[in-house]
This record gives structure tokens, sequence and C-alpha cells, in this order.
């Protein structure tokens, strides 16, 4: 139903899509704004539509735009007279009065707006899903949040969808296959894999699904696509909670009467799972042991301790440590151990074959974290010492 104006006349509906662009919609016509404003003039009026209805600061946009300015009052004078004459010149009505003027700061004031984004906070009642809600909820994340755009408020922002996206889609998907509609949520459940095929969770979702059915091949066929991706990508072996269900059907054991033996034997050729945690007077206790153990070992063992420096205060610590724990748990082996000893400081013990091997290793995993949060944001650095030498420890940004 469309709206009406005071004077009568409807209004067209506008839509931003904000999820893999930045396009205007009406209901005849659509602008990619990217390409019509520019990127520096696209963010600021991502930013204003992002708080629609709401004040934003002059100082705060200064902090997000024009920090390192020297004149940034003038800046965003120009860029909001820049915006408007844009605004002026779109076939849509009403568009010249969208950037309003208030004490203080500018608004992004428009009565028929409506944002992509908006969706993903609206609730959510999986039990009640039918046909039509699974299908627009598999559309619902085109892509990643203004891809194209680069400054840095945008990362949190990207990261924050799609967690948001992933908790609809893992809720849902749960509660068709509950409701034995499993077909939907495998399509569901594949069709966010397109966007990061080695999500660990989704994965593990879908095999699960899978082999409740007792869908055992095409459960096998899945994971090793996925490995044979993600090995060829980072060179090495793709790990996770996914990993776990495979390879207990590959045992296929439920009713056998097992022996030591017959243990260590099935063991044999098995693919690790994630490293294992552990709280910091038990990773103590490992690295007293492993220091013991390491003036009989050939093979170098290493402790590194990893620091995160957060660049932006747009980022919190917390999320960027949780996102490292991540990170380290599905990207090192079942034998490696690691613990975290604040929010952005983690320690990890592990044999490697070769002294190299270490650089290698953090290279994965930091290439991994640089992938979700850029470099210029929060920065990873590490040292090292491998336990078997007297050297002092090696320092890595």
């Amino acid at each position: 139903m469309r709206l009406k104006s005071r004077g009568g006349r409807r209004m067209e509906r506008i839509r931003i899509q904000m999820l893999g662009g930045f396009i205007l919609k009406t209901d005849k016509q659509k602008m990619d704004l990217i390409a019509l404003l520019g990127k520096q003039t696209a963010a600021f009026l991502a930013c204003l539509c992002l708080n629609h209805g709401t004040l934003v600061t002059k100082e705060r946009l200064i902090e997000l735009f024009w920090e390192d300015s020297k004149n940034p009052l003038n800046a965003m004078k120009f860029t909001v007279h820049r915006l408007r004459k844009y605004l002026e010149e779109l076939p849509v009505a009403g568009a010249d009065e969208w950037i309003v003027t208030q004490r203080g700061g500018y608004s992004f004031v428009c009565s028929n707006l409506e944002l992509d984004i908006d969706e993903l906070n609206k609730p959510l009642i999986p039990e009640n899903l039918d046909g039509d809600q699974v299908e627009a909820l598999a559309k619902l994340y085109p892509g990643e949040f203004l891809p194209g755009l680069d400054q840095s408020w945008i990362y949190t922002y990207r990261e924050q969808y799609w967690q948001l996206y992933l908790q609809r889609v893992q809720a849902a998907a749960l509660s068709l296959a509950e409701h034995h509609h499993e077909e939907q949520a495998e399509t569901l459940l594949l069709k966010a894999l397109q966007h990061d095929l080695y999500q660990d969770q989704l994965n593990y979702l879908y095999l699960k699904i899978l082999l409740d059915q007792k869908k055992y091949a095409r459960a096998i066929q899945h994971y090793e696509k996925i490995s044979d991706s993600f090995y060829k990508e980072f060179g090495m072996e793709f790990q996770g909670k996914s990993q776990s269900l495979v390879y207990f059907v590959k045992a296929d054991n439920e009713d056998q009467e097992l022996t030591p033996l017959d243990y260590l034997s099935q063991l044999e050729g098995i693919s690790e799972p994630s490293a294992f945690y552990c709280e910091r007077p038990v990773f103590a206790k490992l690295v007293q042991s492993k220091c013991l153990e390491a003036r009989r070992s050939a093979e170098p063992i290493v402790l590194l301790i990893t620091h995160l420096k957060v660049l932006d205060a747009e980022l919190s610590a917390q999320d960027c440590g949780d996102l490292m724990n991540r990170i380290i748990r599905s990207g090192l082996r079942a034998n490696d151990v690691y613990t975290r000893f604040s929010k952005t400081q983690f320690g990890i013990l592990m044999t490697v074959r070769e002294k190299s091997d270490t650089a290698l290793v953090m290279d994965r995993l930091t290439r991994r974290f640089y992938k979700k949060i850029a470099s210029s944001r929060c920065r990873l650095h590490y040292d090292y010492q491998i336990l078997n030498e007297e050297t002092p420890a090696a320092s890595h940004s």
C-alpha cells in the first residue's frame, strides 16, 4: 500500500539497499549511489541513512570523515552542498529535502524510507516460517554491507549485519529441520554459504541435517569439497566443528566392541579437529611440561604469544579478541593448545616439523584475521620462543 502525502498525492516508496551495494530504489527505477555520488559523498550519505530521523552531530561526522583534515568544517559543508546538489537532480520527489540541517549537525529525513538492513533487526519466529518467508530470508543478504566503500567505521557494521544474518539463518534452519522441512533448511544454508564458504557453524548445521537423514555420501562429499578448496586457498586443512561430524561417519563403529588396539587403529588417518582451548592455569602446567619434554624432542616445540593492537576507536577490543579466538581455534590442529590471557592477548603451544613452519602458521592466521578486519584498524603482533632452544624469542608484526 502506497503512502499519501498531506496534499493527497501518492508518495513513492523509497527503498535504499545497503547489503550487496548502495542502491536507491523507487517504484519505477533504481540508482547506484556510489557510482552517482562518488565514494566519499556516498559514505557520508550512508552514515546519515543509518541514523535516519536522528541527529548526527558535526563532531561525530568530523571524527568519522575528516579527523585528519586541517579545516574539517569547510570540508563537511562542501560535502553537504555537493550531496544536496546531487539529490536535487534525482528524478525522485522530495529528494532535495532529505538532508536536514539541525543545530549541531545533520539528519536524513524521509517519511517513506525503507532500509534493507532494518529487516535484520525485526523479530523472527522460526517455528512459524512458511515457504515464502524462507525464500525471502534466503534473499535477505545479497552481499556484504556497503561493498566498495572502505571507511574504517563501515567494517564494524559489516561484521554486525553478517552476524545478524547468520543468527537468523541458523535459527530458521534448525526449526525447519525440526519440523521435517529438511530440503528448505539445506537450500537456505547453501545460499548463506555462498557468502562465506568456510563459515564453520553453517557447514556444521548443513552436515548435521544431512547426517540426521542418513545422507552420508552427500555429507562427506560436501565436506571434502570445502576442505579441498580451503587447502588450495590457505595451504592448510579445514578444521572446526563440522570436521568432527564427518570423521564419526567414516568411523561407523556404533555397534562395534572396541579394544584399545582397534581404537588406536581407527584414529590413524582421521583428520584432526580444532585446537584445544584451556584455562590459564592448565596452559601454564602444559608449558612447564613441554619445557621438560623439549630437551628430549627432536621436533621444535613453540610457545607463541599473540597481541592485538586496536587502532580504530570504533572497534571493540572484545570483538577483535573474540574474532581472533575463533580463528585460532579453527586454524590450528587438535594437538595444538591455546589460552586467552586477556581481551586481546593469546598464548599458543604447538609442535612443528621445522622452525620455519611457525611463520607459515602465523601468516595463515594473520591473513584470515585481516580478511575480516583491516590491518589499518587492528594490528596483529606475535612473539615466539622455540622451547628446544635458548636463543631469545622472535618478534613479528
